[in-house]
């Protein structure tokens, strides 16, 4: 269940096609396109230049690459039978950056139809994560770090969705969450989910 949500192939395509149609709205500046206006809108409201914006959209595309090959080993540790609960996190905090750092450029019909995707997507998998959770006692730890983990990540494309409107405030409420706050850094969760075995000694000493 640990890996079963991780980001579809054709949810990378879109990001993917989302991308390209900035940069090319953004290498034929027309102000009467729908798309260019959305772009010079957000410049003006950043008060950043066009080209600081294509400067931010190679950043993204570098960050992406990076996820998608780390998706892609995951993938493979999947198919070989490996819980890989390092490069689910790996996957998780890489993903959970590019939303933070990258939420503006999806400010569109299908951006936000991805990240609305993505967040009902990831939050379904903590439900039944967290569900399933007592029933796999002998994987009790590496459900932990790979629980922590995934609340960062939903937190992140949470607030990234009500900034662009993907989701309202009342579906946020509806989604019934509860206590979603993570109890680890990413830098403890990657130290945990580093080691074979561990106990919860590791835990209360970081």
């Amino acid at each position: 269940m640990i890996h079963s949500f991780i980001l579809p192939q054709e949810t990378i395509a879109s990001i993917q096609a989302q991308l390209e149609k900035l940069e090319g709205c953004l290498n034929n500046a027309d102000s009467q396109d729908e798309a260019m206006a959305e772009i010079i809108e957000l410049a003006n409201s950043s008060q950043i230049s066009l080209t600081q914006l294509r400067e931010e959209m190679i950043k993204l595309q570098h960050k992406l690459n990076r996820f998608t090959k780390l998706r892609e080993g995951l993938n493979e540790k999947v198919k070989q039978g490996e819980l890989a609960v390092l490069l689910s996190v790996r996957c998780n905090f890489t993903l959970k950056e590019i939303v933070d750092e990258y939420w503006y450029f999806f400010l569109n019909k299908d951006g936000r139809k991805i990240f609305k995707e993505l967040t009902l997507g990831f939050v379904e998998v903590y439900r039944q994560i967290k569900s399933e959770a007592n029933f796999q006692s002998s994987q009790k730890d590496e459900i932990y770090v790979f629980i922590e983990s995934l609340k960062h990540q939903i937190q992140s494309l949470i607030r990234a969705s009500l900034r662009i409107n993907a989701l309202s405030e009342e579906e946020i409420d509806e989604l019934n969450l509860g206590d979603i706050i993570p109890q680890e850094s990413e830098t403890v969760l990657t130290f945990l989910a580093s080691k074979k075995k561990w106990d919860w000694v590791y835990k209360n000493l970081a």
